[in-house]
């Protein structure tokens, strides 16, 4: 099992809206592929960090126990 967090906005993605989830995976999954399989489109995603150290999105993976966290860009004025 893997946990993910869908910051922000992302967790609109989610059909019950949660920003954590409890995903099960088979081995090691692209942050890309596991975006993809959350349905949440890679252009909103503007930060990732696999147990709480800045991954990157096209070319990192995690696994196994680990914890995924998906930001989308942040703004404030």
């Amino acid at each position: 099992m893997m946990r993910v967090h869908l910051g922000g906005h992302l967790d609109w993605y989610d059909p019950q809206k949660r920003s954590w989830l409890d995903v099960p995976v088979q081995g090691p999954i692209t942050l890309l592929a596991l975006a993809e399989r959350l349905g949440v489109p890679a252009a909103e995603i503007a930060i990732v960090t696999v147990n709480r150290r800045i991954a990157k999105l096209e070319t990192d993976s995690a696994g196994e126990g680990d914890t995924v966290e998906f930001f989308p860009a942040v703004g404030g004025g």
